[in-house]
This record gives C-alpha cells, sequence and structure tokens, in this order.
C-alpha cells in the first residue's frame, strides 16, 4: 500500500486524531497537489484548531507558494493557539518565522 493510501485508511480508522489530516497534507505536498494539501490543511486546523502543528507547517508552506496574505492569518491564528495551549517551543517557533517574514 503507498504511503498516500495507508494515511488515507489511518483517517478512517481515527477520524478523531488531527496527526493523521496533517500527515496527508505534508503528503500531499510533496507530492505536489497544492491545492489538495490547502484543503486538508484548512480542514485541519478548522476540525482541530488546537493542533499547535498545522500552523507552522502551513504557515511555511504557504510562503513558499508566496501567498503572504493567508501565511499571516494562519500565523497569527497559531500564534494565538500556542499561547492559549501554553505551547513555549511552537510558540517561539512560529514567532521567529513571522519576524523572519515580515
Amino acid at each position: 500500500m503507498e504511503r498516500k493510501e495507508f494515511i488515507k485508511n489511518e483517517i478512517k480508522l481515527e477520524p478523531e486524531n488531527p496527526f493523521n489530516y496533517y500527515l496527508l497534507a505534508l503528503e500531499l505536498k510533496k507530492e505536489g497537489d497544492l491545492e489538495g494539501a490547502i484543503e486538508i490543511f484548512n480542514n485541519l486546523i478548522e476540525q482541530f484548531p488546537m493542533y499547535v502543528p498545522s500552523y507552522y507547517s502551513f504557515a511555511y508552506f504557504l510562503l513558499e507558494i508566496e501567498d503572504d496574505d493567508k501565511a499571516k492569518l494562519v500565523l497569527q491564528q497559531g500564534i494565538d493557539t500556542a499561547e492559549r495551549a501554553g505551547a513555549t517551543k511552537a510558540l517561539n517557533e512560529l514567532k521567529q518565522l513571522w519576524e523572519l517574514n515580515f
């Protein structure tokens, strides 16, 4: 079974696990399916807003494809979320990404 199909199967088995959606978004990005990756990242943030790792990866991806306006929004949301969650390391990484790009 290829990696993407394996991840989709994991989502069916554990639809409440945000990590599986995160992996799928990264896999789609790796395959060059930019629209698919964006869709999964957007859904991930909407369905699992407290899953902090998604914000950095999504914002970095948006910066790579030069969607700076959306990257700003994702970073701001990620910084707020990381602060609420007490995720100090993630918060510092998100702030650093902000400072390097805006």
